[in-house]
């Protein structure tokens, strides 16, 4: 058994798929395969079993990947070690975010870091919702995650980086487009539209309207399900927190609810409490503490 090996079986557990994972690796795929082969071999186990063109992990081979990929993470820490004592920042930061800052505010940010640092550091984002990603943090999937916080954990650390400004979503054909805001109980007669329960942003807009006894079809997962189905429905409205993917959509109009701050739903830097992590992650949460986003990284009704 060597390094090699247990690499290769890292990246195929992770992307099922022989022709992805060679790719990824700079391998071909007979190479993989023998590699592969030669480990089960070793261990007298089968790691994997096809399914259709897929290749999915036995049993012993999922418990066998959560060995391997901590033990790659540690192998990495210490290469991460050794430059930076000879002066060198490198390695990975995975970090995972939420498609609502995945537009506007991480990209200055990734920017900024890597001009600061240098490329040495290589930045992976991924994307989820925040309750899987909350979950990835936790599981070691992630260094750091861009979340709202939901349910507070008390082995996370949890620094607020920015908040959605939650809005009216009305078609440009609607007559309410011809204004800048609208009160709660004026949605009272519309079929009104927003994220399903379950989710943070789903609960809190909930909350919200249960104070008003406003009823609303939790139908949709993100903000461009929103977008569209406003566009399909020009008499609906959608409400949602107002974020690069809304602004995508040209022909819908974004109103601000009067009785809600702008502030309404907060997003937050997470990360493990008083767990060891890379000197290239703890330098990337370090900067992200100080860094300063720039006007028009976080949307708002103000600068439309």
């Amino acid at each position: 058994m060597n390094l090699s090996q247990l690499y290769y079986f890292s990246k195929l557990s992770e992307l099922e798929h022989f022709s992805k994972a060679a790719k990824e690796l700079y391998i071909t795929q007979p190479s993989l395969s023998h590699a592969i082969k030669s480990l089960e071999t070793e261990l007298g186990v089968q790691l994997f079993e096809r399914e259709g063109r897929r290749m999915r992990l036995t049993p012993f081979g999922k418990e066998f990947a959560i060995y391997v990929k901590r033990g790659l993470r540690e192998i990495d820490k210490g290469v991460e070690l050794a430059q930076e004592f000879n002066g060198k920042l490198g390695g990975t930061v995975n970090v995972g975010a939420v498609l609502t800052v995945q537009g506007d505010y991480l990209p200055p940010l990734f920017h900024d870091f890597s001009e600061n640092y240098g490329q040495e550091v290589k930045l992976n984002m991924f994307q989820g919702f925040s309750i899987p990603l909350v979950e990835g943090l936790e599981n070691d999937k992630y260094d750091v995650v861009f979340a709202a916080a939901g349910e507070r954990k008390p082995n996370l650390c949890y620094e607020h980086v920015l908040s959605h400004e939650l809005v009216a979503v009305v078609n440009k054909n609607n007559p309410l487009a011809q204004r800048d805001s609208i009160g709660i109980p004026e949605l009272s007669g519309y079929n009104v539209h927003t994220y399903r329960l379950g989710t943070p942003i789903g609960e809190e807009v909930n909350d919200l309207l249960a104070e008003y006894n406003l009823p609303a079809k939790h139908d949709c997962e993100d903000e461009v399900s929103l977008g569209g189905i406003i566009s399909a429905m020009p008499n609906d409205i959608a409400l949602a927190t107002l974020t690069i993917s809304l602004k995508a959509f040209d022909h819908l109009r974004f109103l601000r609810i009067e009785e809600v701050p702008q502030d309404f739903h907060p997003i937050y830097m997470i990360y493990k409490r008083d767990a060891y992590r890379s000197c290239a992650a703890e330098r990337f949460i370090q900067f992200s503490q100080d860094w300063v986003a720039p006007k028009d990284a976080i949307p708002s009704t103000d600068n439309l």
